[in-house]
């Protein structure tokens, strides 16, 4: 599965796709392939509906101006 999406970020995707493509997908990964006793502590307890919000803060405390996707 791994290989499958690779082979689709890297033909269906741009530069800055894949970026965003990576971040959501890499704790996932990197879950998936621990393997010492203390895994738990790899992860961070989060719910994939904080997401807008967290994406939000993320860009304002970076002074990320985002224009033009008003309706």
């Amino acid at each position: 599965m791994v290989r499958k999406l690779r082979d689709f970020a890297k033909t269906s995707l741009d530069e800055d796709e894949r970026a965003l493509f990576a971040v959501l997908l890499a704790p996932g990964v990197a879950q998936a392939y621990v393997e010492d006793d203390v895994s738990g502590y790899a992860m961070t307890e989060w719910s994939p509906a904080a997401l807008p919000e967290s994406l939000a803060e993320a860009l304002r405390d970076a002074g990320v101006r985002v224009v033009g996707l008003d309706e």
